[in-house]
């Protein structure tokens, strides 16, 4: 009688148990999901910035609204890096409000695009497993990550750009056995023209038109990709931005110097956040081989380690992994669920691949209360203490432009690495130093200590830029914030 008992205990608990597996399942990113999602309201009514990208962005598409030049090239009095795709400066620049430049317009933007990734991972989780269940794990699973809200809530390019490339890739997913294939091209080329950096999709499906050796549609892949290509940047170089020089700042600017040290720091966080899921997604293809998908990962796991040693890199490189690596894990624990034995154990390596997600350098939650009233002090100094139109330079631009404060240079940061390279003299800063035209300098490092001004991650200053900072600037207040990569803010001002 007990072994009658014993051996009709898995079929007759073994729904409950499945039902118990997939709660927790889907429990687990819930859990980290809600926690981020808790966090976007108070960045989205944030009025200052969020990292020091936003700034500079939300400055050039004001002075690209006001009918300026923004894509001229650099000279001594000004500089806009503009380093982005062109469309992303011109659908942004209609959503700012010049007479009072605010963030909260583009963050939306990033938002909505946030959420449509996250419905794309469901969307292709679906296809893959042709489960529900594994849609809806995919997509908690890719806002679990804190990187993702990091970076898919404030003024970047990266949501739209992503959301467009990885929508041609989804087309080319749906139709991959006909010619209908060639219809992902234009959002590919959209994508590559919001921001340049996501190129994996195109490049995965080139290959597998390759490897399925239909050499026809691979050749019309890449005729008609690289003829939209060219012919968008014609139009912006000749057309849409005529007498300027668009290819300099879409190719040259972008020539940021790669660090070896950098980039092993960089992995070494990767190999921590994202190994498990990357060995669950190749146990995913094993089990379920689909080439096409392989092709993406493949590339993504390629390109990431080169892509990420360049100076100035943040988490946002890992996205395009991360959209495919979130519907094949989910497709492989809710294959397993039929089988308690087998998903218990990738249940808890889920649960410990989304802890380790919380762990991407930079992020710590949302504003705090705290961060709101700096934000208020600090406009307050800058609009009582400098005339409207006053010169200003800083690392934080957007900052001195809310402040009605004049920003000849938006990008600080960039400026100084193109003088590292020799693109810019360096003496066009170091005389602006010497001559005081700046009223006000905000920068995040206090420049009168060695290791703070000649941090390996911030700003390149030469000996001559200090010197001549230091002797013609001091240090009249300091800000303290605790946002995601700002840390101090070190208000300088003329000496007398």
């Amino acid at each position: 009688m007990a072994q009658r008992l014993d051996s009709s205990f898995p079929g007759r608990f073994a729904p409950h148990l499945k039902a118990l597996l997939l709660c927790t399942a889907l429990a687990l990113p819930g859990f980290f999901a809600a926690r981020h999602l808790a966090t976007w309201p108070a960045r989205l009514r944030y009025p200052g910035e969020l990292n020091s990208v936003e700034g500079r962005e939300l400055a050039e598409m004001t002075r690209l609204r006001e009918g300026e030049p923004v894509y001229a090239p650099a000279s001594p009095g000004r500089f806009d890096s503009t380093n982005y795709g062109p469309l992303f400066y011109l659908l942004g620049s209609r959503l700012v409000d010049p007479r009072q430049p605010a963030y909260r317009p583009l963050r939306v933007l990033a938002m909505l695009a946030t959420v449509a990734l996250a419905a794309a991972c469901g969307r292709l989780a679906w296809w893959i497993a042709g489960s529900p269940a594994a849609a809806a794990l995919a997509s908690l699973m890719f806002l679990a990550y804190e990187f993702v809200t990091t970076f898919g809530l404030c003024a970047r390019p990266d949501s739209l750009a992503l959301l467009l490339g990885f929508s041609g890739f989804l087309a080319a997913y749906r139709w991959q056995g006909s010619s209908k294939i060639l219809w992902s091209i234009p959002c590919m080329v959209l994508g590559a023209y919001y921001k340049q950096q996501f190129m994996v999709a195109p490049l995965a499906v080139g290959l597998f038109l390759v490897l399925e050796k239909r050499w026809r549609e691979a050749l019309q892949f890449a005729v008609l990709l690289a003829a939209s290509g060219l012919g968008l940047l014609a139009a912006f170089e000749f057309l849409i931005f005529p007498r300027q020089a668009f290819l300099l700042h879409f190719l040259t600017y972008n020539r940021i110097p790669f660090s070896g040290w950098e980039g092993l720091l960089w992995l070494r966080q990767l190999a921590i956040i994202l190994l498990i899921p990357c060995l669950m997604a190749l146990r995913s293809l094993h089990l379920r081989p689909d080439k096409l998908l392989a092709c993406y990962l493949g590339w993504a796991i390629f390109l990431l380690p080169i892509m990420i040693a360049k100076k100035g890199t943040q988490m946002n490189y890992c996205f395009e992994l991360i959209l495919v690596l979130c519907p094949l894990v989910a497709s492989l624990v809710t294959m397993r669920l039929s089988s308690p034995i087998r998903a218990t154990p990738l249940i808890y390596l889920l649960g410990v691949a989304l802890a380790l997600g919380q762990l991407s350098r930079g992020g710590n939650g949302d504003p705090s209360p705290r961060d709101f009233a700096q934000d208020r002090e600090l406009q307050t100094f800058l609009r009582g203490n400098f005339p409207p139109q006053t010169p200003a330079l800083g690392f934080f631009t957007g900052d001195l432009l809310r402040a009605g404060l004049a920003t000849p240079i938006t990008d600080l940061y960039q400026y100084s690495w193109l003088a590292s390279q020799g693109k810019v003299p360096d003496e066009w800063l170091v005389g602006q130093l010497r001559q005081r035209r700046f009223g006000v300098i905000l920068l995040a490092s206090d420049m009168t200590s060695e290791s703070s001004a000649h941090a390996p991650y911030g700003l390149w200053v030469s000996e001559s830029f200090h010197q001549a900072f230091l002797q013609n600037y001091r240090l009249a207040r300091t800000f303290e914030f605790h946002l995601w990569e700002q840390r101090h803010y070190y208000a300088w001002v003329p000496r007398r």
